[in-house]
């Protein structure tokens, strides 16, 4: 089974670009286009995060005008640089769960192919803020979700990675006490992986019992700079992940958006 992400598209009010030199709308788009040709097609497309730059309600409009009429068709994950209450008035799956700026945690249950499969989408937002965290309340929310599905294959998705990725400029903005939440998913041996955003560059660490990944962004990737350098952006196109999640664990991969081509070698005709 397969789970496309797109992280951090960062969309602005039309005509405007990421620091006047990305087109944050069209790889966006591009982005949408590659995964129509992707086989199999992803049973899940999840979005995590950072679906606008600033929460601005022009910039809800550019994004649902990017995304088409399928907007209850995503798994939609807060992100520092949106508004709760703007995404709900986006996404009608969102109605039912919570209200106004109300963390947007929620369970997705589903049967695929004989597999009880859960979502389980955590909001690590902190209004006003660029880092993450999680509170108590939602803790104790997650362990009894997670208890609750002993006997389900469960991969958890938020918008901040929970573990440092060593790139000091993105992780000074990280996730706070990640440590309480690996003490509760260390509990359950089902949970197949945790995927983030936030970091735009994609990383991955043995967290919590299981894998935790940041995925690319789809907007600009920032550099690998571990020496404290300034924040800084690479001229890498926008990437995808997608995620082969069989009953033995959760594959990783990125992929640059757009027309990648394929070619196949002599021998292999």
């Amino acid at each position: 089974m397969l789970v496309a992400q797109l992280s951090d598209p960062h969309i602005f009010a039309r005509g405007k670009l990421m620091e006047g030199v990305v087109d944050t709308a069209a790889n966006l788009s591009l982005a949408l286009a590659s995964l129509e040709n992707i086989a199999p097609t992803p049973d899940f497309i999840v979005l995590t995060g950072d679906l606008v730059n600033d929460g601005e309600p022009e910039q809800y409009d550019h994004l649902k005008e990017v995304l088409g009429t399928s907007l209850d068709s995503f798994i939609v994950v807060a992100g520092n640089h949106d508004d709760r209450a703007g995404l709900r008035a986006v996404f009608p799956q969102l109605s039912s769960v919570g209200s106004g700026n109300a963390p947007i945690d929620y369970v997705i249950d589903a049967e695929r192919d004989g597999r009880s499969l859960s979502l389980i989408v955590l909001d690590t937002t902190v209004p006003g803020e660029h880092a993450g965290a999680l509170d108590a309340t939602q803790l104790e929310w997650l362990d009894v979700q997670l208890g609750e599905r002993c006997d389900r294959e469960v991969l958890i998705v938020q918008h901040h990675p929970p573990f440092n990725s060593g790139i000091g400029f993105m992780d000074t903005y990280g996730m706070h006490g990640a440590e309480a939440e690996a003490a509760v998913v260390a509990k359950y041996p089902n949970v197949a992986a945790v995927i983030s955003g936030h970091l735009h560059r994609p990383a991955t660490a043995a967290w919590g019992g299981t894998v935790a990944f940041a995925s690319p962004s789809t907007a600009a990737q920032v550099s690998p700079s571990f020496n404290g350098e300034t924040t800084s952006y690479t001229d890498e196109p926008g990437m995808l992940s997608l995620h082969w999640w069989t009953d033995e664990g959760v594959a990783s991969h990125v992929q640059p958006i757009g027309d990648c081509g394929r070619w196949v070698p002599e021998w292999a005709k």
